[in-house]
């Protein structure tokens, strides 16, 4: 059965967007479709206004609920409710535009409220897919959808200010409009949609789930290619139909295998059978037009039957399907407490001088008490002992560390140390013949108040030879439903870096520990991620990191060999760029004296 939230329906119906907007916007539609037909006929002209009208009127305020996030307050954001309130005001004052015989500068402007409503729009598309913690394709399919309202609505303006645009005029231009609200915006919202429902039901529908990331993409592609074809480019039209021809038929199949997954009986569920036929006919003569354009076909015949067909019957049952259904999005919730430290230049190892907390309170290690992160999947008692003393009494260590610089990031390597140099923060070691590099650290108190978390330390590292500093980190945690995350945060000039990292066992039952900002694949909605805070908009970056940590007994044999009887701990540290390794540090650590009871 598909989740369905009824706390974010409630929160949904707390916007403008509640059933009556589009219920409202079908009977304007109806009542335009009634007139157009009792006072003249509908031709290619005016057919072609009703079909863009649906989507503004119809299949916006349908499907834009389903794009909304709440934090984990239960509130949306103020983004968010901007756009359900600028939506009916758009869409409204693009009835008298497109119904009345009006100067042209009078239909521009009716028209640019919702060009300032798609803006936004396009603005919440970035906003989700700059907080998201890990990839996740139908989420990305849904952003992408966003941005093409804004295409769309540019083209619209086109049209009611009859101007030319970029070689193209008079119906043409309507038809790009429409296509960037249904090929673009309609299509990918129903593909994200309907991945939620995949991903709820991926034990049972494998293969369906594992084709729907390539149907997706390749959806998200087709349509600039089929764009760019129409603009002069005859073979990546040819191109973008032929994946049109290819992957609809597909998203068809994908829809059949959704509707057969959710509730039986429900008027949702034959929604998306309707709505899979539809696409299956539509994409017939779609596909008879673009390859064989225009002996074949005509285009008052593409009009009524393949318009029709796509814009009612694929997009306008499916989005209504799936405004019944309202699957659930795996993404991570937004509202993750970000540090609000800082710097306006350097960092360096002085950075926290400024910043001691009133109480006095003077912390040993990076957790005061290792056991918060006890979760019925992660046992800290279980992890070696050696290990747990060293997050709780850090500053009863000393390590060195040798870096090993994967081929092809050595330069860029080079060019990072140079900049980071400067601002005295993140001095990854150099990779000279495997040097061992000595590192001290020392552990600091921060004042929570300027930081905007709680119990928040600062791990100052630098290196043995010049004191230059390496890291200068404030650590803390946050808890996200049953999971405590630790919380790094790295300050840089006007932001800083920050890591969330979920803490597991380094294999089942082992007593090792892996901290990872990479997202597991059967949580992939968790907080952890690397992000560049800042106080604007805190971007997910296309970075990784794992840390792997054991005791010198319970290393494993494929680490590098190590003949100092000192050494007590072992970590291994991997970094990646767009999922790609680009650096392994290996830690040897050893005790330099009893910091507390172990």
């Amino acid at each position: 059965m598909t989740r369905v939230s009824a706390a974010g329906q409630g929160r949904v119906a707390s916007h403008a967007h509640t059933v009556g907007v589009p219920v409202l916007g079908f009977g304007l539609w109806v009542s335009l479709l009634a007139w157009r037909w009792a006072t003249g006929g509908l031709h290619e002209f005016l057919l072609a206004e009703l079909l863009f009208l649906l989507a503004p009127l119809v299949l916006v305020p349908l499907g834009l609920p389903l794009t909304f996030v709440p934090d984990r307050s239960g509130r949306t954001s103020r983004l968010s409710t901007l756009v359900a309130i600028l939506h009916p005001v758009g869409a409204l004052g693009l009835v008298p535009a497109f119904a009345l015989a009006l100067p042209w500068q009078a239909r521009v402007a009716l028209g640019l409220p919702y060009l300032l409503f798609t803006v936004c729009a396009a603005l919440h598309g970035l906003v989700r897919l700059a907080g998201r913690s890990t990839f996740l394709v139908e989420e990305l399919a849904i952003d992408v959808a966003l941005l093409f309202l804004l295409g769309g609505a540019v083209w619209m303006l086109t049209w009611l200010g009859d101007f030319p645009l970029l070689g193209f005029q008079g119906l043409w231009v309507l038809l790009t409009a429409i296509h960037f609200h249904f090929a673009g915006f309609g299509c990918l919202l129903i593909v994200g949609l309907l991945g939620r429902i995949l991903w709820s039901h991926r034990t049972s529908a494998p293969r369906a789930w594992r084709l729907h990331p390539a149907v997706a993409v390749g959806l998200m592609g087709a349509f600039p290619l089929l764009a760019a074809g129409l603009a002069g480019h005859r073979a990546l039209e040819v191109l973008g139909v032929a994946l049109y021809v290819l992957l609809l038929p597909l998203l068809a199949g994908l829809l059949l295998v959704g509707a057969a997954r959710v509730d039986s009986g429900g008027l949702g569920r034959w929604l998306l059978v309707g709505a899979a036929l539809a696409l299956l006919g539509s994409t017939t003569l779609a596909g008879l037009w673009g390859l064989f354009r225009p002996s074949l076909v005509a285009l008052p015949t593409m009009l009524r039957f393949h318009g029709t067909l796509n814009a009612v019957g694929f997009v306008g049952l499916g989005l209504l399907g799936l405004r019944l259904l309202h699957p659930v999005s795996r993404a991570n919730v937004a509202g993750v407490v970000f540090s609000r430290l800082s710097s306006r230049g350097r960092t360096g190892p002085r950075f926290f001088e400024r910043l001691a907390p009133p109480d006095g309170r003077q912390p040993t290690g990076l957790v005061d008490d290792f056991s918060e992160y006890a979760r019925p999947d992660f046992d800290p008692l279980q992890v070696a002992p050696e290990v747990r003393r060293f997050y709780e009494h850090t500053e009863g260590y000393t390590l060195w560390v040798v870096p090993d610089w994967k081929p092809g990031f050595r330069l860029g390597g080079r060019l990072w140390g140079w900049f980071a140099r400067r601002v005295q923060q993140l001095v990854l070691p150099s990779d000279v013949r495997l040097q061992r590099h000595g590192v001290k650290g020392s552990i600091v108190a921060v004042d929570d108040g300027a930081d905007g978390r709680e119990r928040v330390r600062g791990w100052i590292r630098t290196y043995e030879s010049d004191g230059s500093p390496i890291y200068v980190a404030a650590y803390s945690s946050h808890v996200a439903g049953a999971m405590r995350y630790m919380n790094i945060a790295f300050p840089l000039p006007f932001s800083n870096m920050t890591s969330i990292l979920r803490l597991d066992h380094d294999v089942p039952g082992g007593t090792g520990l892996r901290l990872t900002s990479c997202a597991l694949e059967e949580a992939p909605g968790g907080d952890q991620g690397v992000y560049l805070a800042n106080p604007v908009l805190p971007l997910r970056l296309p970075l990784n990191e794992t840390i792997w940590v054991w005791s010198a007994e319970g290393t494993p044999r494929t680490e590098p060999p190590c003949d100092d009887p000192a050494v007590v701990l072992r970590a291994r540290h991997e970094m990646w760029f767009f999922g790609r390794k680009y650096l392994e540090l290996h830690y040897f650590i050893e005790r330099v004296g009893e910091a507390g009871p172990g």
